[in-house]
């Protein structure tokens, strides 16, 4: 996997930005709003239907502020502003008619929504703050219009104005469980569409991380520390397998005469032949410099095919600095799995780490690897030394 399919991965996620949710919030609040509407108006409830009106005008417009211009810079504001109309409406629709009709479930359902908005778009600080502030005026307004209502009787009741029918307190009790009902679903859906996004975004972000401690930046190689997981599992697969390690060809003189970065546009394309030759069960490795290690998985004949249409396709490269063509071959050391005991044999007389470890210490499962790439790297010498530009089979 190179570091642009993992960029582009297509990680499921719904991410869905605050100004499209408050604009479909806000053309939902007013579709609410006019249900009122039309229902105050038949039944003769005009100072409500008047409330209404204002209601609507406030999420139409700020709805299609919300379409044209985005409020995504002051997100605390319009989360204040629709709550509180949201709590006002509420409050005063709970004085005028009562309890009976429930409009003072509104501000209660409503605020675990916003207090999750709350946390999604602002900071820390800002959430704790105002969370604690709207369930606190949310429940002194309730405590308050409450025990007026229970107290002194509703406004219509008061002023003698209207007296709700049994089928108007069913009609408006109805509609308002069936809307605060619709704002948990909302609130359910909205929680889950962010869940979601924000651990498609994690797992997209360590899958990131994972690349970079992986593999080297420059080439998209994998790196020593991808290398030897990749033994464990190759090990136990009992598969056969080759190891080989490449070193290309005067690459100091590259780098000397042509510049660096013409040195860097050779590894990478050198690298890029190489990746498009070994499987995604094969792995290729930066070893250092400019010495690669690849690991194919089969036989001694289908691996030295292979890696000889890598060694060609090198040598075919058209690469040019400033006009002038630039050479690039590279010599290869090559052995294979059934060489393992040949390879302990030569390593089992000799120091095989810095610290002075032998061959019996090592992790069993590191000890035929490290012997077989010791034995690969004493043939790519042999091949340095031979002429270059040539796979070397044997010590």
């Amino acid at each position: 996997m190179d570091w642009g399919m993992i960029m582009d991965s297509n990680i499921t996620t719904a991410k869905v930005d605050f100004s499209f949710k408050y604009h479909y919030t806000c053309f939902a609040a007013a579709f609410m709003h006019f249900t009122f509407l039309i229902s105050f108006v038949i039944f003769g409830l005009y100072m409500m239907a008047l409330i209404n009106v204002f209601s609507i005008i406030l999420y139409v417009t700020s709805g299609i502020f919300a379409l044209k211009k985005g409020i995504d810079a002051h997100p605390l504001r319009w989360i204040i502003a629709t709550f509180a109309e949201i709590l006002i409406h509420a409050l005063l629709c709970t004085l005028i008619q009562g309890l009976d009709v429930f409009f003072f479930l509104y501000p209660p359902m409503a605020l675990p929504l916003y207090a999750y908005y709350l946390f999604v778009y602002c900071d820390r600080d800002t959430f704790i703050k105002s969370a604690v502030g709207f369930g606190m005026i949310t429940l002194f307004a309730m405590v308050v219009s409450l025990s007026m209502v229970e107290t002194c009787g509703t406004l219509y009741s008061i002023t003698g104005m209207h007296a709700l029918s049994y089928t108007e307190i069913l009609v408006f009790r109805g509609i308002n469980l069936l809307f605060t009902l619709g704002m948990v679903v909302v609130f359910v859906l909205v929680f889950y569409l962010e869940v979601s996004h924000l651990l498609g975004e994690l797992q997209k972000t360590n899958l990131q991380l994972n690349y970079i401690a992986t593999h080297d930046s420059l080439t998209g190689l994998n790196n020593r520390h991808s290398l030897w997981k990749y033994f464990e599992g190759l090990e136990s697969s009992g598969e056969s397998y080759c190891i080989v390690m490449g070193d290309l060809d005067d690459f100091k003189k590259i780098n000397d005469t042509y510049g660096h970065d013409c040195g860097d546009v050779v590894l990478k394309s050198v690298a890029s032949i190489i990746i498009e030759n070994t499987g995604e069960d094969e792995l290729a490795c930066r070893w250092g410099g400019e010495e690669i290690l690849i690991v194919m998985r089969g036989s001694h004949e289908d691996c030295f095919a292979r890696i000889s249409v890598i060694k060609s396709e090198i040598s075919a490269l058209d690469i040019t600095s400033e006009g002038r063509p630039v050479k690039v071959t590279m010599t290869f050391g090559f052995a294979d799995s059934s060489e393992e005991d040949t390879a302990l044999e030569e390593l089992s007389a000799t120091v095989i780490s810095e610290g002075g470890v032998s061959v019996s210490a090592k992790a069993p499962h590191h000890i035929a690897i490290d012997s077989l790439i010791s034995m690969v790297d004493k043939r790519l010498y042999v091949g340095k030394r031979s002429g270059k530009n040539i796979i070397v089979c044997t010590s």
